[in-house]
């Protein structure tokens, strides 16, 4: 069991190191959109990235995942992180002006947490789901898209296509609000980033729990095709918002 955890909160490191963060315009926009900016809950929130963003634009800002491996790879400072499920907050009714879910929505027991979303928001407070859907890499389009689609197919869950599509088809509570106007993640890469960020995908978890390990194989055609110089790395950002009544 220690050797697990300890796997667990290795992960929840690469995760700090390796994940994309979000542009701050996004953070910005949505504090516009919440009816306050006192209490803002970020939700499956990993080891932190969105927390400390909204860090800059509210005054308490609260991380809850299932995982406590996860938060423990939160760095200290600036939001207050609990392990909770997401349709059983240890938040007072009514409490929060924005909650935001970052790539975790599919994670959920929905309509469970929709109904637990409508105990803790304040009226008008703002719902986001946010996801970044699969990357391309400049000059070497297809291959990471090959690697995702066909070769970690068998291990990706049914609901990973939800991210990619931008949940885009999953019902929301309440009335959708206008997009906002979201320009892609962009990062400048080296081969070597872009093999820690694809340890980070669960389906990798998935493989090796059954005795396969699919990038061990896939980094040395992804380094050679990568080079040693930088590429442009690109993920389209999508936001889908709504307000409780």
């Amino acid at each position: 069991m220690k050797d697990d955890a300890e796997r667990l909160f290795q992960r929840g490191a690469r995760y700090q190191n390796h994940r994309p963060d979000y542009p701050d315009s996004l953070f910005a926009a949505l504090a516009q959109r919440a009816p306050a900016r006192r209490l803002a809950l970020d939700l499956g929130c990993g080891s932190g990235q969105a927390c400390r963003a909204l860090g800059a634009h509210f005054q308490q800002v609260l991380g809850a995942d299932v995982s406590l491996e996860q938060l423990r790879a939160a760095p200290p400072g600036g939001a207050h992180y609990l392990a909770a499920r997401a349709d059983a907050l240890p938040l007072a009714d009514a409490s929060l002006d924005l909650i935001t879910v970052a790539q975790a929505l599919h994670w959920f027991p929905l309509p469970a947490f929709f109904h637990e979303a409508g105990r803790v928001l304040r009226p008008g407070g703002v719902l986001a789901i946010i996801s970044y859907g699969l990357c391309m890499v400049q000059g070497l389009e297809g291959l990471v898209e090959d690697f995702h689609d066909r070769t970690l197919r068998p291990w990706w869950p049914a609901a990973r296509w939800l991210v990619v599509d931008g949940y885009r088809g999953l019902p929301l509570p309440w009335p959708e609000l206008p997009d906002l106007a979201t320009a892609p993640i962009r990062r400048q890469w080296g081969w070597r980033d872009m093999a820690g960020y694809l340890d980070t995908w669960s389906a990798l978890v998935s493989a090796r729990a059954a005795g396969e390990d699919p990038l061990a194989a896939f980094v040395p055609a992804l380094r050679a095709a990568w080079g040693e110089g930088k590429r442009t790395v690109c993920w389209p950002l999508r936001v889908r918002c709504c307000a409780r009544p």
